[in-house]
């Protein structure tokens, strides 16, 4: 299965967060209330502190599981969820 991706821009409404819910909800195709909090995978505010917090984020990708689907953070603004057994 293709992963789903999203994007977020910096000094917008698209944070990191939003989008690791977009990507996750688009993947899987669930209501993103059905979900389990994001706060069980990583910390939303450390997240988008991690991306967005600087001028140019030092972080080039960070990678995590979220409601059954490994989900990568770049700092370019790109977001991929893909289910854990496509790996």
């Amino acid at each position: 299965m293709e992963p789903c991706t999203t994007e977020w821009e910096r000094d917008s409404e698209d944070t990191p967060v939003f989008a690791v819910v977009s990507a996750v909800t688009e993947a899987s195709g669930a209501d993103p209330l059905k979900l389990p909090p994001l706060g069980r995978a990583i910390n939303p505010d450390a997240l988008n502190e991690l991306f967005t917090g600087r001028s140019e984020s030092t972080v080039a990708k960070l990678t995590f599981q979220c409601a059954g689907y490994d989900v990568t953070v770049r700092g370019n603004g790109e977001v991929q969820a893909r289910t854990t057994q496509d790996n």
